[in-house]
């Protein structure tokens, strides 16, 4: 997948893409998958429609609400990198090799029994078709690099890689590698994009209604339960009923949220004060963007010399940038935040903010500083821009839209020189993916045309085992060489605050709501 692309998908889901859910509390509907009185109806609301229903093809978070609802992935990763059980009961894994056996009884939405071959056949499939699959299986065992067998018999599927990889069952817990069943695999990629397949659907729910641009109906799927076993699985029903509902903006999910029409709903802005201190509402909060900074390291751009970027870093303030966004964030240790497994959260790492001494480096160096426009009209890229400023650069500014941002920065088509980097994703390999390797032009991620020797060696390193110990030892390292380099200057979080109305549950595993464990408790 192009570059500008992938990246213009994934910011979208911090500006624009927003869930927000409610449920009705009112009388039961019918039998839960486990038997019991289920929770009635869950509204959920979103600010923007679906772009694909394909789980392979997600780009922003309603298509990963959506996705995830409709296609179970093989298993569930928790607090702390934990894997749990989802449509496999248990697994091994090594650098090379993964088994996983599914659990017995799993049925796709048209009741037809969900077999291992066609487990093989939808992980086939992510293989060839996902963005995703590159770190799922390694960019060293692209293609039929990775070999995928199943024991119908046995109910086991088998991931063999050419070169080692220990990422392979983060990757498998993701919603892109949700289980797609037979009937959409043969209705093919256009029909799974445009909408639900009859009978395609291995997740809790099937689609019931489609209205594109207003309105989707999920209903749960009777006998399912091969719900991800997350440490905090909420007590109470799951819904019956999904109605998934697009609003304009936040503002409309909280006054929704107020008057009743909503239990709950994420807000990243000011909104969330409105309930602050409220008893009738309790309010979670998680990192939903990692903001840091990145040059570009190329002949001839500032960022080239470390001298350059050590000032940089002296010159900007986490706890100030931060407050940009009403100090509801968190300053950070790393390019990813303290929630996120094998994190460095050593302090000394980190270059001590001094706009006296970055003046010394700063003063009449001319620098092109562009950001995406997407997270607070680009209030964060002109703090940067202030800072740089105050220690004596001449800073060019760009707030730029999205895709040009995606486009211009991480495809490396534009002229820049340092960018405020929104990542999404919390783990290490995946965000660290941007720092080595072949630059855009070469099919690459390395955006910024990083050379860090050290960085590269821990990052194969600690991509490469599957022993936790190891892999923490490993990232420390990784982590510590972009540091000291001022390769990466971590800023702080854009949280994201569930606001929830009694009588809605919901679990939140590595710090993220999960909409398959909605439940309904009173």
């Amino acid at each position: 997948m192009h570059r500008s692309r992938f990246l213009s998908g994934a910011v979208t889901v911090a500006a624009t893409s927003l869930l927000a859910s409610a449920c009705t509390t009112g009388p039961t509907a019918g039998p839960s998958s486990s038997g019991a009185m289920s929770g009635g109806t869950v509204r959920i609301g979103v600010t923007s429609d679906v772009t694909s229903f394909d789980p392979a093809k997600g780009a922003g978070s309603t298509d990963y609400v959506m996705t995830s609802l409709l296609y179970q992935p093989l298993i569930g990763q928790d607090d702390g990198g934990v894997f749990v059980a989802g449509l496999a009961e248990n697994w091994t894994s090594t650098p090379t090799k993964t088994t996983l056996t599914l659990k017995k009884g799993l049925t796709c939405s048209d009741g037809s029994s969900l077999t291992a071959s066609q487990v093989v056949a939808s992980l086939r499939r992510y293989r060839a078709t996902s963005a995703g699959a590159l770190l799922t299986f390694g960019a060293a065992n692209a293609g039929e690099k990775t070999t995928i067998t199943g024991d119908d018999a046995a109910g086991t599927v088998s991931i063999t890689t050419a070169t080692p990889w220990g990422e392979v069952l983060s990757g498998l817990a993701g919603t892109g590698a949700g289980i797609i069943c037979k009937a959409g695999l043969a209705a093919g990629t256009a029909a799974l994009a445009q909408g639900a397949v009859k009978g395609a659907a291995s997740g809790p729910y099937d689609m019931a209604t489609a209205r594109r641009g207003a309105s989707y109906e999920l209903r749960l799927r009777k006998g399912f339960d091969a719900y991800p076993r997350f440490a905090s699985l909420p007590a109470g029903k799951p819904a019956d009923t999904l109605r998934i509902q697009i609003a304009r903006n936040e503002s409309t999910l909280a006054n929704q949220l107020r008057t009743g029409a909503l239990d709950l709903a994420p807000i990243t802005g000011t909104d969330v004060t409105r309930f602050t201190g409220d008893a009738g509402y309790v309010i979670r909060s998680a990192p939903f963007i990692r903001n840091h900074i990145v040059f570009n390291q190329r002949p001839g751009h500032p960022g080239a010399d470390p001298k350059i970027r050590h000032a940089v870093a002296q010159a900007v303030s986490a706890t100030a940038f931060n407050k940009v966004f009403g100090g509801a964030g968190r300053p950070m240790t790393s390019y990813v935040d303290d929630t996120s497994a094998c994190v460095s959260t050593d302090t000394s790492l980190l270059t001590a903010t001094d706009p006296a001494a970055a003046k010394k480096t700063l003063a009449g160096v001319s620098i092109k500083l562009e950001g995406s426009n997407a997270v607070a009209g680009g209030a964060g890229n002109s703090y940067v821009a202030e800072a740089l400023r105050t220690a004596g650069a001449e800073v060019k500014l760009t707030n730029a839209d999205n895709a040009t941002w995606a486009t211009d920065v991480t495809a490396n088509q534009g002229d820049w020189d340092v960018t405020v980097f929104p990542l999404i994703s919390g783990l290490l390999a995946r965000g660290g993916a941007y720092f080595l390797g072949p630059e855009p032009a070469d099919g690459g991620r390395n955006y910024g045309a990083v050379k860090n020797t050290a960085f590269s060696r821990y990052y194969v390193e600690a991509t490469s085992t599957t022993d936790r110990n190891a892999k923490c030892a490993a990232w420390q390292k990784a982590q510590e060489a972009l540091l000291k380099a001022d390769d990466v200057i971590p800023l702080a979080t854009v949280d994201v605050h569930y606001v929830a109305r009694k009588g809605v549950s919901f679990a939140m595993p590595a710090g993220s709501l999960t909409a398959s464990t909605l439940r309904v408790t009173g």
